[in-house]
């Protein structure tokens, strides 16, 4: 499968087997939905069974739960049946919902105390979403791949090298996305660059 145009859409044939395989890990791999198993593995950083119980479940629910009902709610509204928001235009809503989700989290976390690289980390999402919300109004890049760039350095930075099997899904979940005429490769890179530079700057300041 070559690639002839990093700025346009797939314009290949795939088999339906091939797009079932793309439709599972993108689906799979949406970020509020993956967000799930990788808080779970970042939160191992909490002393207790108590802690972790009560910074898991603020995590998932500013960080999981209510982005989930927000981007299913848009889908739906913009006549979307996988559960995505395709149109750039219809994204800035969503987008700046799940931004205000994610400073709720920071705040919750705040309030509780967490460990310094959970509320790091969501200061992370807080500030990539708010920065794709930004880009959305003149360019749609992939939240997909953008999404496993920062629960990845921080299972890197606290249980290395594991972190790194994060890392690894990201080609896969590129390739999914392609396929399957969501986006573009350029949209792509541009997920991972603008996840990985605002999660590393910021996590070089704070942690």
């Amino acid at each position: 499968m070559a690639i002839h145009d990093p700025t346009h859409l797939f314009d290949g044939h795939i088999s339906d087997k091939t797009r079932d395989r793309a439709k599972i890990i993108s689906a799979l791999t949406q970020p509020q939905f993956a967000s799930i198993v990788l808080f779970a593995i970042v939160c191992l950083v909490c002393t207790s069974v108590t802690e972790y119980l009560v910074i898991y479940g603020i995590s998932v629910f500013f960080g999981c739960i209510f982005p989930i009902i927000e981007v299913l709610y848009y889908s739906k509204k913009f006549h979307n049946d996988d559960g995505d928001v395709v149109r750039r235009e219809d994204r800035f809503a969503p987008l700046l919902l799940g931004t205000f989700s994610y400073v709720l989290g920071v705040l919750a976390l705040w309030l509780v105390h967490a460990p310094n690289l959970i509320f790091v980390l969501f200061i992370c999402y807080a500030a990539v979403t708010f920065a794709i919300t930004i880009i959305t109004n003149w360019w749609k890049i992939s939240i997909h791949a953008c999404g496993m760039i920062g629960p990845g350095m921080a299972i890197t930075y606290a249980f290395f090298p594991w972190g790194l099997i994060v890392f690894a899904t990201v080609p896969f979940i590129c390739w999914s996305r392609y396929v399957l005429r969501k986006h573009t490769p350029a949209q792509m890179a541009g997920g991972i660059i603008v996840g990985f530079v605002i999660t590393a700057f910021i996590f070089c300041q704070m942690l």
